[in-house]
């Protein structure tokens, strides 16, 4: 935006000093006018600036960065769902069996965080306790909560009953990033798919759900057999996905061609890192926006994709509260075109 509100409101008044002689008063009719009118010029201003930036892929955001990539044959990555185990309890044990349904709803102390029991359990007669397996309503990173956080009932009678989670629950990822995906759009400009070639297949796997980053390999010995190794987020795909892939791959690829998917090798990188605390900064609050940050930058990583350090320093500085950190006999991690570089032990401590 070229002018702010106060600069719009300032230039129309002076205009309407210099031609009528007078002061425009501000609680008069003329005044108001004047500030009705600069927030409209303002809010249009804005409006065409962000219609500006959703012109090119390099500056779209949000929905419409999603249209460009579909002009691409690319989907945005969706984000995982955390999963764990409940332990439902009873205050004394029944003389009958109980069952609990699949699909009941959990929820946080606070009521902020929602997760759903994803199998009918049954309490047995004579017993008051019994686990279960339940999932995060949504996907997300903020559903990873450690035990003790899951406490009450929400769509079930619970009167005598509460729950504790028997295990932290894990696995929850963000959607990917606008800028993850706006890298992926760029990189299908560089690599153009002609049906046959490697782009070909590594945008028919990318763009499956659960599948992360791929790569494509070309056997040496024989041009027609090429492997293609894939990952999720973070992680390996699961077998589920893994059958998808191949599903894809059955009915897309050339003709003659033998294509073998396998899920991608894993390395791990170990951490370890101390860092400054800013003043006024509580340490322990501190350390752990690192080890998330830390966590979603090892989660961005794709096939093949090596751990620079440098970027590993960018996330810390860009951690609120840190002032300064040193690695501890800490280096670049290289990878094999066909591994994943993953987070293998973390050690964050304050100097």
């Amino acid at each position: 935006m070229a002018y702010s509100y106060n600069e719009i409101l300032e230039r129309m008044e002076n205009k309407y000093r210099e031609l009528s002689g007078h002061e425009a008063a501000e609680c008069g009719d003329i005044g108001i006018r004047l500030k009705l009118l600069a927030g409209e010029l303002y809010s249009l201003g804005n409006n065409m600036d962000w219609l500006k930036r959703q012109m090119f892929f390099t500056t779209a955001t949000g929905e419409q960065l999603d249209m460009y990539a579909m002009q691409r044959g690319i989907k945005r990555i969706r984000g995982n769902k955390a999963s764990g185990e409940l332990a439902i309890v009873l205050d004394t044990p029944l003389d009958y069996d109980m069952d609990v349904p699949k699909g009941t709803v959990c929820t946080t102390a606070d009521g902020g965080l929602n997760f759903v029991i994803d199998e009918t359990t049954t309490i047995k007669k004579g017993t008051a306790r019994t686990i279960c397996h339940a999932c995060a309503e949504h996907s997300g990173k903020k559903y990873n909560v450690k035990r003790g956080y899951i406490t009450t009932m929400v769509t079930y009678f619970s009167v005598g009953m509460y729950l504790e989670n028997a295990s932290v629950f894990s696995g929850g990822t963000d959607d990917e990033s606008d800028d993850e995906l706006r890298e992926r759009i760029a990189e299908s400009y560089k690599n153009i798919s002609n049906g046959a070639n490697t782009a070909y297949y590594k945008n028919l796997v990318e763009s499956i759900d659960g599948v992360q980053s791929c790569a494509v390999i070309e056997s040496k010995a024989d041009n027609s057999v090429t492997s293609i190794y894939v990952a999720g987020r973070g992680g390996l795909c699961t077998s589920n996905c893994l059958s998808k892939v191949a599903e894809a791959i059955k009915t897309g690829k050339c003709m003659g061609e033998t294509v073998n998917v396998l899920n991608a090798k894993t390395a791990a990188y170990n951490v370890s890192v101390k860092i400054e605390v800013k003043p006024g900064y509580v340490g322990d609050k501190v350390i752990e926006s690192v080890e998330e940050n830390i966590k979603n930058y090892f989660n961005s990583l794709r096939v093949a994709q090596k751990v620079i350090l440098a970027e590993i320093g960018r996330v810390l500085m860009d951690t609120d509260g840190v002032e300064n950190y040193t690695f501890s006999n800490m280096q670049d991690g290289n990878a094999d075109e066909s591994v994943l570089m993953v987070l293998g032990s973390m050690n964050v401590s304050i100097m």
